[in-house]
């Protein structure tokens, strides 16, 4: 089999790497060490505290120590560190990721579609994942559970699940603090902080956290010659830790994030190879290429030719990191709450977890990306959710424990949108603001959504090596739409628009539900020896398009889409602990494979639409290894070979009629990932130093449903390097000098792609990644 094959090219990766990732650092902290040695992690994946080497399913697991120390400040820096994972950032949204496991990802950032991967953060499941770019500050830790989660994570997580715990005030611990300044290229500042003490000992305690991101710019407008993808980001942070009893505990958290950053802006990818220069011409307004209009011809270096006089516009830059167009400003708001309390009887703890988190957003965006004003989609968006689960965990000294409970869900979402053409920018006779085109539509949608579920896990150690886990999850689901759609008539200038004749608003709803099983067993060969096999079901909801075009597009609902998954593996310790070596291996079967896609829907109009249009199957093997060499040297490295294909996919993508697409490659499904970390500590006078030099590569990888070349991303190999210095003021306060440089080899291969496929259309183009950076950091703890 392939999945052998990629076996052994897996352990040669492995065998010739020099460093790894920070998930396996040692830690003073951890409840297990030896002399020399790796430290236990304690995570949550299975919904109770366990060592990470004890949970059998496939986990990797960041301490906020090691992320410090290897200067993972945000979440893309994960890329390449989890073996079959791809992260970037959306170039649709606000401090919002596109990520993808095991082949399973998402990129329409528009909340109707739910995405197959599961985002919590504290124990409150995300509905919708705007402003999850989170920065590793206050983190203490950070899971990446891959495969369906579907049991005890609940629907939407096909993939997997990231589960983020941040720190925690304690009632019985002194007060602590840590602060942090950056400086940096581009002009970034950055302040954040985080203060945990006491009010009422043993009762009481309290922390606050505040983060303040900025920076100027980290692209060039070669036009302008300024910066554009400016960042100003604030999030503030308060919780409360209340003990009444030794068996009760109480935590209060509550967040507000203003972000008034930019959106990354866009490179324009426009190829009228599809439009004949003696017919049609694109960006003219009656597709004639009248004289005094520019249009744009083909070639490799796309240029704006003035058919007036000739004369070229101007080529496109050659650095990737350049851009035209000028970026509006956009803002996000965030306010949340999240309340947990538990209390402990003999053997069973009982959880009440609640959150609440509502969010507005208004941004514009520049679909054409040159430096003319000719597209663009005014979008403003709210949401809010409410979720509550009651759970039981059992602590029985017997053979059988047990976790179980109830969990449901509300949410919703309005977005208006009003999207905009205007050709007369490109036009030296006709005033600025004519609008030469009136077939674009706005719109508003509001979606709510509810969801109740009821799940049981149980564990069955049938001898002292030998367990049985069993469980399901029943879920059931209901979701309403409400859409309405204005035509767009003529205007005279671009803010004087005038809304066309109203369609709507219609509505619909559609129920759905699902059985999500999992059996699993594992045996302990020895202590440091763990094997394991399971089968589970995942469960991605269905819903209605967020982009309907028409009010009859509008409430046709698409499917849930359903993952059957299987994985093996092992997970083993060796030398003293010095070697840690975990391996999985995975088949997994995706059917009515939800597709978002750009399409022509009745009516004409083209928009990105989600789909059933597709059966698809991927396969794997993932390995992560761990090494101490000497003490203070921590060595680890991950990565992951995935074969990932359609099974069947008929569907009508551009317009063109239906057509077999099954020899398609499915996006973001590169064949190999791979990241390093090594991470040197050693006595330097007073203090500490630390060297940390990271690595990772990315093979080929889709973006675009129609396999587009321009959206094909090349492999990608990418290092970074930091040095730190710790080191005593006094007794109670130590420094932390860190100098980092982010992507040495100033690589700067786009980050996604979209395109309208359509002949004649402009909606064609890239988001740039960002090049080389550096820094200075200057952090205490106290």
């Amino acid at each position: 089999m392939r999945i052998l094959r990629g076996t052994s090219l897996l352990a040669l990766s492995l065998g010739v790497m020099g460093a790894g990732s920070a998930f396996a650092q040692t830690s003073e902290d951890s409840t297990k060490t030896s002399t020399v040695g790796l430290a236990d992690i304690i995570v949550t994946a299975q919904k109770r505290a366990m060592p990470l080497q004890d949970v059998p399913v496939a986990v990797t697991a960041f301490t906020g120590e090691a992320m410090r120390a290897s200067n993972l400040d945000a979440l893309t820096g994960l890329r390449g560190l989890v073996p079959g994972m791809t992260i970037s950032r959306s170039g649709a949204a606000l401090n919002t990721p596109q990520i993808s496991l095991r082949g399973i990802s998402l990129q329409d950032p528009n909340r109707a579609v739910e995405s197959g991967i599961g985002f919590t953060i504290d124990g409150i499941p995300l509905a919708f994942q705007r402003g999850t770019l989170l920065d590793a500050f206050d983190i203490e830790r950070l899971e990446v559970l891959r495969g369906p989660q579907g049991l005890l994570f609940g629907r939407n997580t096909t993939g997997g699940t990231l589960n983020v715990i941040r720190s925690r005030p304690d009632p019985d611990a002194a007060a602590t603090g840590k602060l942090r300044a950056t400086v940096g290229s581009f002009g970034r500042t950055d302040f954040e902080g985080v203060i945990m003490a006491p009010i009422i000992p043993g009762l009481l305690a309290v922390k606050g956290a505040i983060a303040i991101k900025k920076h100027d710019g980290e692209f060039r407008n070669s036009i302008t010659g300024g910066r554009e993808g400016k960042r100003d980001m604030r999030d503030y942070m308060l919780s409360l830790v209340a003990t009444p009893s030794d068996r009760t505990s109480i935590y209060l958290s509550l967040e507000r994030m203003e972000d008034d950053s930019e959106v990354p802006p866009y490179v324009p990818l426009m190829t009228p190879d599809l439009i004949p220069l003696t017919g049609p011409k694109l960006l003219t307004p009656n597709g004639l290429g009248t004289l005094g209009y520019p249009t744009y011809v083909s070639g490799q270096n796309m240029q704006c030719l003035n058919p007036a006089t000739s004369i070229v516009c101007r080529p496109l830059s050659k650095k990737r990191n350049d851009v035209e167009t000028t970026q509006f400003p956009a803002y996000y708001n965030l306010n949340a709450v999240t309340l947990e309390v538990a209390h402990e009887l003999d053997g069973v703890k009982l959880v009440s977890l609640s959150g609440y988190r509502e969010d507005k957003e208004d941004q514009i965006g520049d679909f054409d990306a040159t430096r003319f004003a000719i597209q663009r989609n005014d979008k403003r968006e709210s949401s809010w959710q409410f979720s509550q689960e009651l759970r039981a965990e059992t602590q029985f000294d017997g053979p059988i424990n047990f976790v179980t409970g109830a969990f449901y869900i509300e949410y919703a979402f309005t977005a208006r949108q009003f999207p905009s053409v205007d050709l007369a920018g490109l036009s030296p006779v006709t005033p600025p603001g004519t609008s030469f085109f009136n077939s674009l539509n706005a719109y508003r949608i509001r979606q709510k959504s509810r969801s109740f579920a009821l799940f049981f896990q149980g564990d069955w150690d049938i001898t002292d090596k030998l367990r049985v886990t069993a469980g399901a999850r029943q879920t059931w689901d209901r979701k309403q739409t409400n859409f309405t759609l204005w035509g767009r008539i003529q205007q005279p200038f671009r803010d004087q628009f005038v809304l066309g004749p109203q369609q709507g608003p219609v509505s619909a709803s559609v129920k759905f539900d699902e059985l999500t099983p999992r059996i699993g067993l594992q045996y302990d060969v020895k202590p440091d020896l763990l094997v394991y096999a399971n089968w589970s079901r995942g469960y991605n909801a269905g819903g209605f398009n967020g982009r309907a075009g028409s009010i009859v597009n509008a409430v046709i609902p698409y499917r849930p889409e359903i993952m059957d998954a299987y994985e093996i593996g092992f997970k083993s310790e060796w030398f003293n602990r010095r070697v840690r070596l975990n391996v999985a291996a995975f088949h997994n079967t995706l059917k009515d494979k939800q597709e978002d896609v750009l399409t022509v829907v009745p009516g004409g109009a083209l928009v990105t639409a989600t789909v059933n249009a597709a059966k698809a199957r991927y396969k794997g093997v993932e390995a992560e290894l761990a090494v101490v060499p000497v003490a203070g040297w921590t060595i680890t490295g991950s990565a992951g070979y995935l074969d990932a294909k359609y099974l069947s996919f008929i569907g009508n993508l551009a317009g063109q009629g239906l057509a077999d697409l099954k020899d398609l490659k499915l996006r973001r499904t590169p064949k190999w990932t791979a990241g390093a970390i090594s991470d040197y500590t050693f006595d330097l006078g007073a203090g500490r130093a630390g060297l940390n030099a990271a690595v990772y590569h990315t093979s080929r990888y889709e973006t675009s449903v129609l396999n587009d070349p321009r959206g094909s991303i090349p492999p990608v190999t990418k290092v970074d390097l930091a040095m730190r210095y710790e080191f005593p003021v006094h007794d109670s306060l130590r420094m932390t000098l860190t100098g980092f440089v982010k992507n040495v080899t100033n690589n700067t291969i786009y980050d996604g792609f979209t395109s309208s496929n359509t002949a004649g259309s402009f909606i064609d183009f890239a988001i740039p990644s960002v090049g080389r950076t550096w820094g200075v950091s200057l952090a205490a703890d106290f």
